[in-house]
């Protein structure tokens, strides 16, 4: 009854979205500097973000549903990991506050009217008031658009001349025919999805932008910020910055003086020991690459908040979150030579830097629930949790 509910909630909305549309890989991950800013510091406002600062906390702390709607496909299998009813239950008995649904809205929506595929929009909003329904905020997101990062000049894309990936390079016209697209599907989801409690549900503009031009990503996010937030007044609005999502690029973003946004930045450093077996350049080595948590770079970002985006009452700042983090341990299928983390260092890992994002005032959402690479905390098919979790992110 719920999906065949919302199905017909969505296409009703999508009517409408359609006559206003017809209107109108790996990245370098930068370090922590002495704090150089793309901003003068004559254009720090100081803001009231009272309203982001609930939000956040009631995100609290928080798991990604990755590797479901994200996934190619018609639904949430693509990936052999589709998001089920139980799984919002076993998540809130474990503690957590909230959880991230990534999506991969753009795959099969309609070049033309720029609307979203109804039957993934049901689904996704099945899952949406499942996860409310259990007390569980949601993030929700665009997730893996390569078309829009490919355009703007970031990752890379098959050449059926060449036979092989080549980079990608920027187009300017093909670029804002698919910001066009990006903004129309926008504007419609917005539309669809303020009818979910304001407390209960963030809007993320866009999963881990790889377009290697901050002014490009700037435009991009604030242009989208506000199509949302003119369809969704009162709901929390999440920015990420280039490179994938680093904390460290805050700099290049000109956030809106709104008080009900958040900023949010993925954290997997070092690279070396949480990606192993992800690529040629991360080879297999165990335990070895890990050398410490860079607990110090989260407590460096909370600062370069402040500096950038103070809160009006002089203590607080734009809020963080975490929104991804995790490793990719006990996954030997990804390891041909060397072994992989072990399960031991991973919860290490993973507490350590749960830690430190609450220690800075950070909400987070551990990477990931179920089959995700290696990076899964619980195992679906035997339904337990594996080893160190959920204690390493619930404490």
């Amino acid at each position: 009854m719920l999906k065949k509910f919302f199905k017909t909630m969505a296409t009703g909305l999508a009517l409408g979205c359609s006559f206003w549309a017809c209107d109108s890989g790996t990245a370098t991950v930068p370090t922590p500097s002495s704090g150089s800013s793309n901003q003068p510091v004559s254009t720090v406002v100081p803001v009231d973000y009272t309203l982001g600062r609930m939000m956040n906390t009631r995100l609290g702390r928080g798991i990604n549903l990755g590797n479901s709607w994200d996934s190619p496909g018609k639904d949430d299998r693509g990936w052999s990991n589709p998001i089920r009813d139980t799984d919002f239950k076993v998540i809130k008995d474990a503690g957590f506050n909230s959880v991230r649904i990534p999506v991969q809205w753009h795959q099969d929506a309609n070049k033309t009217t720029h609307t979203v595929n109804e039957n993934r929009l049901a689904g996704v909003l099945e899952d949406i008031q499942l996860a409310i329904a259990n007390d569980l905020a949601v993030v929700v997101n665009f997730h893996h658009y390569g078309d829009l990062n490919c355009a703007g000049g970031g990752g890379y894309k098959w050449d059926s001349e060449e036979k092989k990936q080549v980079k990608c390079t920027y187009n300017a016209a093909e670029f804002e025919a698919e910001k066009a697209h990006f903004l129309a599907m926008w504007s419609q989801l917005a539309s669809v999805l303020n009818a979910f409690p304001d407390n209960m549900l963030v809007l993320e503009i866009l999963n881990e932008p790889i377009i290697p031009n901050g002014e490009l990503v700037d435009n991009l996010m604030n242009d989208a910020y506000a199509v949302i937030r003119a369809a969704a007044p009162g709901k929390t609005i999440m920015f990420e910055s280039y490179h994938a999502a680093k904390f460290a690029d805050l700099d290049i973003l000109h956030l809106p003086q709104d008080g009900n946004i958040i900023y949010s930045g993925h954290f997997y450093e070092p690279y070396s020991f949480t990606h192993q077996g992800h690529s040629d350049q991360y080879e297999c080595k165990g335990d070895a690459p890990l050398l410490n948590v860079a607990q110090d770079s989260l407590a460096y970002y909370k600062t370069q908040a402040l500096k950038l985006y103070p809160d009006v009452n002089g203590i607080d700042h734009v809020p963080l979150n975490m929104g991804e983090f995790g490793v990719s341990g006990g996954d030997p299928a990804r390891c041909q030579k060397g072994d992989p983390p072990s399960d031991k260092t991973k919860a290490y890992w993973t507490s350590k830097a749960a830690k430190a994002a609450i220690e800075n005032g950070m909400s987070f959402h551990y990477w990931g629930f179920g089959k995700t690479g290696g990076f899964d905390a619980y195992d679906t098919v035997n339904e337990e949790w594996y080893y160190g979790f959920p204690q390493a992110l619930i404490f």
